[in-house]
């Protein structure tokens, strides 16, 4: 839908296309999926893992709750940063996410590829495709951090 058209229909009079988003909603964005795969993976691993239809053996289970409270604690850093305007320490989260990113887009992907867990592995990298472009996008024009 045009800009102009949801201008008007806010009330305003704007010719130019909105904002896709702003960094504080993405912020949240990010803090809440995280958060949420962060519990998911710490209070109920193996309901976790039988999505991915890995085995939840204990040893499995415990690399769960390691990485959903790695996962837990990365979410709120980005749900409790969602109101700051330090650029430096924005640009740093951004920054960190965006290697995070990669890197477990390429294991998602390899991972997806080898066949070691079942087609739910397709989600979780276009979670990280999204997440990825969301960060370089706030990396690359500085003033939409402003």
């Amino acid at each position: 839908m045009p800009a102009s058209v949801i201008g008007a229909w806010a009330g305003s009079s704007t010719n130019n296309y909105e904002e896709l988003m702003k960094l504080a909603t993405f912020l949240a964005i990010v803090g809440a999926l995280a958060v949420l795969f962060g519990l998911a993976l710490l209070l109920v691993p193996g309901l976790s893992l039988q999505y991915y239809a890995m085995p939840t053996e204990p040893h499995n289970l415990m690399q769960s709750r390691y990485f959903g409270g790695t996962v837990l604690a990365y979410g709120l850093i980005f749900w409790l940063a969602r109101a700051t305007r330090d650029d430096g320490a924005i640009s740093a989260m951004l920054q960190a996410a965006t290697v995070g990113n990669i890197v477990g887009l390429i294991l998602s992907v390899w991972v997806g590829l080898s066949g070691l867990v079942n087609a739910m592995i397709w989600g979780s990298v276009a979670i990280y495709v999204l997440l990825l472009l969301g960060s370089v996008y706030f990396l690359a024009i500085p003033a939409k951090r402003a």
